[in-house]
């Protein structure tokens, strides 16, 4: 469920930036990012601790049926998340004029930023309710709230970006609002109307994590009763419990975010560092499609390396939900010390894994020109300039998607401790790569490629070995690695066979549709005789509450 649900968010979403890129173009889409640049690093340390904590807990105490510490967890949890929540929406009002001036050289930017700092808050909120049900392994919760979240985003977001692009630049033609009474052209009106209508945009997104909220609260008192009587005492040995269980959490993912902020911070710094000239001549082609201000040319191109970007997420997205699956199995399995369900459970997690990141990746990157045209066909600007970017993300996403899932594996047996001095590693070498790639103009955005990749990989097999050492974990290479990622690059040549061989139509839509289909239909084929599917493995993973 959560897995379909996932997918479902991950098309939401491109869905939402593609429509909502040709309202603001690749410039109000730098401002987005920009945003999110300071939004993510907290939300890591707000989402990425305390639900898997909570969840760890909920799922230990409910296999022993101790209702009075889940009702105990419960109630510190919805305190705790609020506080938490409540610090990191402030901590993103107090950093937002210096992070704008200083880092990302975008102080148009500011705006949005402070329209989306309230949204720490209530998806804070939500993950205390998400990360309880999971302790149940009911995903529901999760996978409705985060539709929600997506569907709200999107609507209201489009919509407010929409209505306020008409109503600015209107007031520009008529020179009804005073910030227009100097302005001549279209070129400047954008420059000016881009800021406002992007921090529009993100008030959807803002209201999709309210209404997300609500939709949990109501779902919790309809569906979870629990007679136990509390005492303060109760609440408080449980805050206790859930706080010093998050600490070592905590402390990865304040090393993940920080690191994950200097990755994007390196990129912008790296971007600036490139003269006017430079960027010029990098997106000439580009630029012959739109008509750029010199002062907006740093954050147009931070927004073509973000739209780029929204392809290559929707992969690890997908899979990072294997993972959040896989938390509360296997750590039921290895507090149990149930060694062959722990076998089990970890080998599918990267295997499957490696199946839906390989497919995906191997498809995006031999039809990333269709799909950017398919897409952003109103913005061609944005399809010359990403369509190379697009294609080299999703021939490496593997390091991205295997780096999450062995993550999680390390986190569901209780040692997120021992992932620090990996994303430290990971981390000095993606920012050092950005520094010296990005800031090169023959690397320039490139550069973000070579430096991801190898920066996951030494997250990704680190963190392996450790979950290996602790839990006995023997991985079987052949099978989760090396044979999926070998049929698959059997299955793409026998696809661009194919293709080379039918005449399609011509209408992208559909043409990508029978790509897929086609595409689809060679895997199922090659991983039949290869085996590299088991049902049964499968029916063994959903069944997974009645077998762990």
């Amino acid at each position: 469920m959560l897995i379909i649900a996932s997918v479902v968010v991950k098309i939401i979403s491109a869905l939402y930036k593609i429509p909502l890129t040709s309202f603001i173009g690749a410039t109000g889409r730098g401002y987005f990012a920009c945003a999110y640049n300071l939004f993510m690093p907290i939300h890591i340390i707000t989402m990425g601790s305390f639900p898997i904590a909570l969840s760890q807990l909920v799922g230990r105490y409910n296999s022993s049926n101790n209702q009075l510490m889940i009702k105990s967890l419960k109630v510190s949890a919805n305190r705790l998340f609020f506080a938490v929540g409540f610090i990191g929406m402030l901590c993103i009002i107090v950093f937002a004029v210096p992070y704008c001036n200083f880092i990302a050289k975008s102080p148009k930017s500011l705006l949005t930023v402070l329209v989306l700092a309230p949204a720490v808050l209530f998806s804070t909120l939500s993950a205390s309710y998400r990360g309880f049900f999971e302790g149940f392994l009911n995903m529901k919760p999760t996978s409705v709230s985060q539709t929600i979240d997506a569907l709200v985003k999107a609507i209201f977001g489009l919509f407010f970006a929409r209505v306020s692009m008409i109503y600015l630049y209107n007031a520009y033609l008529n020179k009804s609002l005073a910030i227009f009474d100097n302005i001549h052209t279209d070129a400047d009106a954008l420059s000016v109307i881009y800021p406002i209508t992007t921090a529009f945009a993100m008030l959807g997104v803002t209201f999709g994590t309210i209404v997300s909220y609500v939709y949990l609260v109501a779902y919790s008192k309809n569906n979870y009763h629990n007679n136990a009587r509390l005492t303060q005492k109760n609440i408080h040995v449980a805050y206790k419990e859930l706080f010093d269980f998050s600490i070592a959490i905590m402390l990865s993912c304040i090393v993940q975010s920080i690191f994950q902020f200097l990755d994007t911070a390196s990129v912008q710094l790296a971007l600036t560092s490139l003269n006017v000239e430079q960027l010029k001549t990098i997106f000439s082609e580009s630029l012959s499609y739109n008509n750029i201000k010199d002062n907006d040319l740093y954050t147009y191109a931070y927004g073509m390396f973000n739209s780029a970007m929204d392809f290559k997420n929707i992969i690890p997205g997908v899979t990072m939900a294997i993972g959040v699956c896989g938390v509360p199995a296997i750590s039921s399995a290895y507090n149990n010390r149930n060694n062959y369900r722990l076998n089990s459970l970890s080998s599918m997690v990267f295997k499957y894994t490696t199946i839906l990141a390989t497919c995906c990746g191997a498809f995006l990157g031999m039809e990333s020109s269709s799909v950017l045209n398919l897409f952003y066909k109103s913005n061609y600007d944005i399809v010359v300039g990403c369509n190379d970017l697009v294609k080299y993300f999703a021939f490496t996403v593997i390091a991205y998607c295997f780096a999450g899932s062995s993550i999680f594996c390390v986190q569901a047996i209780g040692k997120p401790k021992k992932s620090i001095a990996p994303f430290i590693v990971g981390g000095v070498v993606r920012v050092a790569l950005n520094v010296i790639l990005v800031s090169y103009d023959r690397f320039n955005l490139y550069g973000t490629v070579i430096s991801g990749f190898v920066g996951y990989m030494i997250i990704a097999v680190w963190n392996l070995l450790i979950f290996s050492k602790y839990s006995k974990f023997k991985v079987s290479v052949n099978e989760c690695f090396i044979k999926p990622i070998l049929v698959v690059i059997f299955t793409a040549s026998l696809y661009t066979f194919a293709i080379s061989h039918i005449n399609i139509v011509d209408n992208n839509c559909i043409s990508l549709i029978i790509k897929g289909i086609l595409f689809l239909t060679i895997y199922l084929i090659c991983s039949t005789i290869f085996k590299t599917l088991d049902v049964k493995e499968l029916i063994s993973a959903i069944n997974c509450k009645k077998t762990g």
